[in-house]
C-alpha cells in the first residue's frame, strides 16, 4: 500500500523547551534513519562543543562503523589549508600575493603571465576548467594548464571557481618550501593545530583507512584524489573543529594576514561583481579558501567540498562563535539542508528534515516489487505532491544517468520515459531519453527524442548537430 512506503517523518516545527544538543541529536537521528546520512558531525558556539556524533558504516561490506575520529575526504575544503599554507611563505617574506603564476613555473604558456597568486586564491584567474577523474594527481592538472593556448578571461575581470588555481597553488608551495604538500602542511599546520588525523594524500603513500564513499543508492563511489592542494586532504569532524578553534587567535599567521584572508574579495579589489547571490547566504564573495557572508550583520565563513562518494561542510558564524563541521562519506547527502536546519535550532526558530530525493524512493521501491511496478506507483506519489519528497526533474535524470552508467541501459530509459511524461516541456529529458537509446543502439528512437527536444527548443545548434550526427551514423 502507498501509506507504506511514502514515509512521513516531520519533525515539529520549533525546538520547543529541548536544549539544542537533544533537538540535533533526534534530527540527525532521522536524518539518518531515512538513509540520507553516513558520517559525523560537530557543532560547538562560543568554544564548546555542543554536539558530536557519528552514523552509519564507514564500510559496508566489512561493517566498520563510522566514528567521530573516521577520516575521509573533504574536497575542496583542502583550499583553506591551502590558502594557510601560501599565507605562512608570505609571512616569511618567501613569496608574495602580486607574484605571477609562471615566476615560479616558467614553463607554463605565456598567456598566463598576467596571472598572480591572489587571482589563484580568489578564482579570479581565467586558468582552465575540468572535471576530475579517479586517480588525478598534480601533473595531470600541469598536463591540462601546459596545453591552455588562452586564458578564459582577463585576470581579475571576473570570478570563475577553478580547481586549477588550488592545485597551482600547492604546487607552488612545493616548490619554493623545497618538501611535498603533505610534509609542508603537516609541519606547519596540522602540526601546530595538533590536527592528527589529517594528511594530504599522496599517491607514493596513500591513506587506505579513509571511509568507503558511497551513492544514495548504495552503490560503491570511492576513488582516490592526488590533486594537491585542490582536493586532496583527509581530515574528521574533530581536527575540523581544532582548524575553526585555531582562526580565532591566528597561531600560524601575523592577525593582519589573516584578516585580509576573511575578508571579502569584492571589498579587497573594490569589485562589487565580485559579490554573488546566494538563495541561502545572501550576498556572498570568496576570500582565501572561504565563502564569506553576512549573518545577522557578522561575518559568515564556509565552504563544502564534494567528489567521488564524498562531500564535507565546515562554517564559521563568528557573531556566536557557533562552528559546523560535517563529513560524510554519501555523495548526495543533503548537507545544506542539515546546516540550515542545525542552524535553525540554535536560534529557535523553525526546521523540516530535508526532503527525500523522489528517486530514492523509486529505487527502493523497485529493489522491492520491480521497477515497472514501482514507476506505476511513483505517478500516484507524485502526483500527490507529497512534500517529504523531492521530485525535481533533475533527481530523476541524475538516477536514470546513474542506472545508465551501471549498465542498466533497459531500466535507466524507462527512468528517462518516466521523467518526460512528467516534465513533457522540458529540453532536457528528451535530450536525455536520446542518450539512453543511443547507449542501447536504437538510433531510430535517439533521433526521435532529439528532435522533440528540438521542438522544444527550435534555436538549440547542439540538438540539429546532434540530429545531423545520429542520421549521418558518425
Amino acid at each position: 500500500m502507498l501509506i507504506l512506503i511514502a514515509v512521513s517523518a516531520k519533525l515539529p516545527a520549533q525546538s520547543g523547551d529541548a536544549t539544542p544538543r537533544k533537538t540535533i541529536d533526534s534530527f540527525m537521528t532521522a536524518v539518518s534513519g531515512r538513509g540520507q546520512f553516513t558520517g559525523s558531525i560537530l557543532v560547538s558556539r562560543e568554544g564548546k562543543v555542543i554536539y558530536e556524533k557519528a552514523f552509519g558504516l564507514a564500510d559496508r561490506d566489512k561493517n566498520i562503523p563510522f566514528t567521530t575520529a573516521t577520516g575521509e575526504y573533504i574536497g575542496s575544503i583542502s583550499k583553506q589549508f591551502t590558502a594557510m599554507g601560501i599565507m605562512i611563505l608570505k609571512d616569511r617574506g618567501l613569496l608574495d600575493y602580486g607574484q605571477s603564476v609562471r615566476h615560479f613555473f616558467p614553463e607554463l604558456p605565456a598567456c598566463m603571465q598576467p596571472v598572480t597568486i591572489r587571482n589563484l586564491l580568489y578564482h579570479t584567474s581565467g586558468l582552465a576548467i575540468f572535471d576530475d577523474y579517479p586517480n588525478m594527481t598534480e601533473k595531470d592538472v600541469f598536463n591540462i594548464l601546459l596545453k591552455q593556448d588562452s586564458l578564459r578571461f582577463k585576470p581579475g575581470e571576473k570570478f570563475e571557481y577553478c580547481n586549477a588555481g588550488y592545485s597551482l597553488l600547492g604546487m607552488i608551495i612545493e616548490k619554493v618550501s623545497g618538501q611535498s604538500l603533505n610534509t609542508y602542511m603537516t609541519r606547519n599546520i596540522f602540526e601546530p593545530l595538533e590536527m592528527h588525523h589529517t594528511v594530504v594524500n599522496e599517491i607514493d603513500h596513500p591513506d587506505t583507512s579513509r571511509a568507503t564513499g558511497y551513492t544514495l543508492y548504495g552503490t560503491i563511489n570511492s576513488y582516490d584524489t592526488y590533486m594537491g592542494g585542490n582536493a586532496s586532504i583527509i581530515s574528521t569532524v574533530g581536527d575540523l573543529y581544532k582548524w575553526d578553534q585555531s582562526l580565532y587567535k591566528s597561531p600560524l599567521v601575523k592577525p593582519a594576514t589573516l584578516a585580509e584572508a576573511f575578508t571579502p574579495s569584492a571589498v579587497i579589489l573594490k569589485d562589487p561583481s565580485l559579490n554573488l547571490k546566494d538563495g541561502m547566504f545572501g550576498d556572498k564573495s570568496y576570500g582565501f579558501g572561504w565563502w564569506i557572508a553576512l549573518h545577522d550583520g557578522t561575518k559568515d565563513f564556509f565552504h563544502d567540498g564534494a567528489f567521488s562518494g564524498y562531500t564535507a561542510y565546515n562554517e564559521r558564524l563568528t557573531g556566536e562563535q557557533v562552528s559546523i563541521s560535517i563529513v560524510t562519506n554519501l555523495r548526495q547527502s543533503p548537507l545544506y539542508e542539515i546546516r540550515s536546519a542545525i542552524v535553525h535550532i540554535l536560534e529557535g526558530a523553525p526546521y523540516r528534515l530535508p526532503q527525500i530525493p523522489g528517486s530514492v524512493w523509486l529505487h527502493r521501491r523497485a529493489a522491492a516489487i520491480g521497477l515497472d511496478s514501482a514507476i506505476a506507483e511513483y505517478r500516484i506519489l507524485q502526483k500527490s505532491g507529497n512534500p517529504d519528497y523531492d521530485f525535481a526533474e533533475v533527481v530523476l535524470n541524475s538516477y536514470a544517468y546513474i542506472l545508465m552508467r551501471s549498465g542498466k541501459v533497459d531500466e535507466a530509459i524507462k527512468v528517462f520515459k518516466l521523467n518526460t511524461e512528467i516534465y513533457p516541456r522540458s529540453f532536457n529529458v528528451f535530450d536525455s531519453l536520446a542518450d539512453g537509446y543511443e547507449k542501447a543502439g536504437n538510433k531510430a528512437l535517439a533521433i526521435e527524442s532529439c528532435k522533440k527536444a528540438l521542438q522544444i527548443n527550435p534555436s538549440s545548434e547542439y540538438e540539429k548537430n546532434r540530429i545531423n550526427s545520429l542520421e549521418r551514423g558518425n
